[in-house]
């Protein structure tokens, strides 16, 4: 007499050699699921990872290399160092954020000075000539201001290539008023002039449209010490809160000019 199986009893061994042959694939295909979640996690640990910069193009340098700027040594105005900015930790009302004797490359500059605690205007004067060795210096421009810096208008009389000018900032008293330190400024001319014009136009950098064309500019004119326009373009670019680079370019400016508190 032949043995049936029973229907439960069929239905349970092939429900065995199913999962006996899963068993089986998924121990021959183990190395290759492992190295498959491997690479999915490292890519979701790259994108979540913050992006490194692209290197930028190699920006034109001066013969001898990036100029740059000496600090203000705080002791003597007259010299031949710079007035910075003040530091993080001291506020020096009205100094120039600026060299003591700076270049420019634009005929219109960008000038900052330091506030003055307590004081809600300024009065800015800019003299052709050096107006601490000559007080009687002839004023090209003046302007009264709320605010710690300015661009020169353009209804401004020229500032000519080639000539020394000086300018301070002063605040009102109960006296009269206070001087600040007083910036020498020179507007770039004839070889110098067309050795950063030159230079420019290697980058492809004369007229800049984008942001980061814009700081590329900046860091020329910075290899070539000339403070004014790099400072006016990463003080124009820092305004955009979300342009990190630009902020952070902005403040390693600064801190060039900047001397610490011994």
């Amino acid at each position: 007499m032949t043995k049936l199986t029973r229907p439960g009893s069929r239905l349970l061994i092939w429900s065995l050699s199913i999962m006996s042959l899963c068993f089986v694939v998924l121990v021959a295909t183990a190395p290759e699921i492992s190295q498959l979640f491997e690479v999915r996690t490292a890519n979701a640990q790259n994108t979540n990872a913050p992006s490194t910069p692209t290197p930028r193009r190699a920006l034109p340098k001066p013969p001898s290399g990036p100029r740059g700027f000496e600090k203000y040594s705080g002791k003597d105005s007259s010299s031949r160092l710079i007035a910075a900015g003040a530091t993080r930790e001291t506020v020096n009302p009205r100094r120039p954020v600026a060299p003591l004797e700076g270049r420019a490359y634009d005929t219109r500059p960008f000038f900052a000075w330091e506030i003055a605690p307590g004081s809600k205007a300024y009065h800015f004067a800019i003299y052709e000539g050096d107006r601490d060795k000559d007080p009687a210096a002839r004023i090209v421009y003046e302007r009264d201001l709320t605010v710690t810096e300015m661009a020169y208008p353009q209804d401004a009389p020229p500032l000519k290539p080639g000539t020394l000018y000086s300018w301070l900032v002063s605040t009102p008293t109960a006296r009269g008023k206070e001087d600040g330190v007083v910036a020498r400024l020179v507007i770039l001319s004839g070889a110098e002039a067309a050795e950063v014009q030159k230079a420019l136009a290697t980058a492809g950098l004369t007229s800049p449209k984008t942001s980061p064309d814009r700081l590329d500019q900046a860091r020329v004119f910075e290899n070539y010490g000339i403070w004014y326009d790099a400072l006016g373009i990463a003080s124009d670019l820092a305004q955009n809160p979300r342009d990190k680079e630009a902020l952070a370019y902005y403040e390693a400016l600064l801190e060039k000019l900047e001397s610490k508190p011994e």
